[in-house]
């Protein structure tokens, strides 16, 4: 029987824990490989501190970076920069080999065209109800016409006046779909009931807000639906003094005015953006119109926190599975 010496022992164990600790670098190197292996970059008009878009577009670089072992990186503060100016931020970006560049406006679009005819090799997406050019730039949006045909199903059923309004910022496609389809959504429960759509030109002039929403409430309306961003506070505001109700957008608004809020129709950017850079990293990107909603977790009603009857929650709730199943069509 073979006997070891104190040092060969001492040989053999050594050797067996460069053995382990060279497989555990292996495997390090493979993690910081897959790390450079797959580059994310998101270009923002707004900050990253704006608790609104920026942000959440922020957070869902965060999200990607955590679940797909990514690299990201972004530039905010460019929404002033000139076409030629943007275009040069996206190309920044392609020469450095990232795989998947998300700009966040649709105003990024003819930037994004152009790029993406020199770099075809990466993959681009606006943030943004767009076609695509069924190949490598798409888009990446919310089926946003289930929270708004929900949103309109609450308004009507709240309503004392028969008469709501939905109140918008920029007049974008995704908003106008929301707006058309609060329509839809309040005509299939009350059919005679009054819907005045309101557009205030921009996200973040409280002062206009509140005299559109003033004037909203002087002519009957007794729930407002406000996708409005920033300016969307002093709404909210306004109708708690005026005693009426506000759906808000985006973000649960529940704390902006207790009581005054029914819910909120909660649309997570974050899961919106992985579930993109997921179809990227998994080479099943075609350059589309890429929608999630309801069914992919990505967006609901925030609670209603009392502010619904049981009969009137289970209504709602009804309407909402039906969405999901199909029974119920929210395409424009």
């Amino acid at each position: 029987m073979l006997k070891l010496t104190t040092l060969t022992k001492y040989l053999i164990l050594a050797i067996l824990t460069c053995v382990i600790v060279s497989c555990g670098g292996i495997g390090g190197e493979q993690e910081r490989q897959t790390v450079s292996n797959f580059k994310v970059a998101a270009i923002l008009p707004g900050e990253i501190n704006d608790h609104s878009w920026g942000q959440s577009t922020y957070q869902g670089l965060q999200l990607i970076e955590k679940q797909l072992i990514a690299e990201s990186a972004y530039t905010s503060g460019v929404d002033h920069q000139t076409s030629i100016q943007l275009e040069n931020t996206f190309r920044q970006y392609a020469e450095q080999g990232f795989d998947f560049i998300l700009g966040q406006s649709g105003n990024y679009i003819p930037a994004l065209e152009a790029i993406a005819k020199q770099f075809p090799r990466t993959k681009f997406a606006v943030l943004e109800s767009y076609p695509g050019n069924n190949f490598n730039l798409g888009s990446l949006s919310f089926r946003n016409g289930e929270l708004g045909y929900l949103s309109g199903t609450i308004a009507a059923l709240k309503s004392q006046t028969h008469k709501i309004s939905f109140i918008g910022g920029i007049e974008s496609t995704a908003a106008k779909e929301v707006a058309i389809l609060f329509e839809r959504g309040a005509k299939a429960i009350q059919p005679n009931i009054q819907v005045n759509i309101q557009w205030l030109g921009a996200n973040s002039d409280p002062a206009t807000a509140q005299a559109v929403a003033q004037t909203q409430i002087q002519t009957g309306s007794d729930v407002l639906l406000v996708r409005a961003e920033h300016a969307g506070a002093a709404i909210h505001q306004l109708a708690k003094e005026r005693q009426i109700h506000t759906i808000g957008w985006v973000e649960d608004c529940y704390n902006l005015a207790p009581g005054t809020v029914l819910t909120s129709g909660i649309q997570q950017v974050p899961e919106l953006l992985l579930q993109g850079a997921t179809l990227v990293r998994q080479g099943r990107w075609e350059g589309k119109q890429y929608k999630f909603g309801l069914r992919e977790g990505v967006q609901d009603l925030a609670p209603f926190r009392g502010t619904l009857t049981s009969e009137e929650e289970a209504t709602v709730n009804q309407i909402k599975a039906e969405i999901v199943t199909g029974k119920i069509d929210v395409s424009l």
